[in-house]
């Protein structure tokens, strides 16, 4: 399977007329969050594959409204799947679960303090505990905006990492956890961390995720 990642900024790559002859091959698109949903439009026009998303922590105020209860609504088109504290089941039954946002630093929305990531990844547990049950694992794809407390990410504030999910990838064992919002420019500069078995993949601009049919139906990723 063949999985085209995208996050954080528009590539100019992945905007252009040539991108379906370059990316033929994808099965799935994964936003980890911080762009418009205008772009992922185009994406999912131009390769015609279902696309998943978690947002980041910067969010056009048209994508979104409080309710009486002070709570944020997305106001996003039904064809794009929100997988933010949702598991899906996919093709070659390929368990893919996420979680929007970033770690609190100003207020704004879609941003967690620590507390609160543990908290809400409990309601994840039902569904996990379900594909353990009927699939063997937990989990394959954790996507999510934000890093792993110190795994990938940086000291500021705003980009430190989450400890939810250290101990979310610790508990659950997913192969992959895809991320954005620490941007990456330097092509050269790598991209994946190991991480008890996981393999963190910082997908900031575009990266192509290619699963081996091995990894397929509950192998792991080497």
């Amino acid at each position: 399977m063949n999985i085209l990642v995208i996050s954080d900024w528009v590539e100019q790559l992945i905007y252009s007329e040539k991108m379906k002859y370059r990316m033929n091959d994808i099965d799935l698109v994964i936003s980890c969050g911080d762009l418009s949903f205008n772009y992922l439009d185009f994406v999912m026009s131009e390769l015609n594959k279902p696309v998943f998303y978690v947002v980041g922590n910067h969010l056009a105020d048209k994508y979104y409204t409080r309710n009486m209860e002070n709570k944020i609504v997305l106001q996003v088109p039904s064809c794009f799947n929100n997988l933010h504290l949702k598991c899906y089941t996919l093709q070659n039954d390929l368990l893919i679960a996420g979680f929007e946002g970033s770690g609190w630093y100003n207020g704004g929305p879609f941003q967690y303090h620590q507390w609160e990531v543990f908290v809400n990844l409990i309601k994840l547990f039902p569904k996990l505990i379900y594909n353990k049950l009927k699939y063997g694992r937990f989990l394959d794809i954790f996507v999510t905006h934000a890093p792993p407390f110190h795994v990938g990410d940086r000291p500021d504030l705003c980009h430190r990492g989450l400890k939810g999910f250290n101990w979310f990838i610790r508990l659950f064992k997913p192969k992959y956890h895809l991320h954005g919002h620490v941007h990456i420019y330097d092509i050269n500069q790598p991209r994946v961390i190991k991480y008890h078995g996981t393999k963190v993949i910082n997908c900031s601009g575009f990266y192509k995720l290619e699963i081996p049919d091995s990894e397929l139906r509950g192998g792991r990723a080497e």
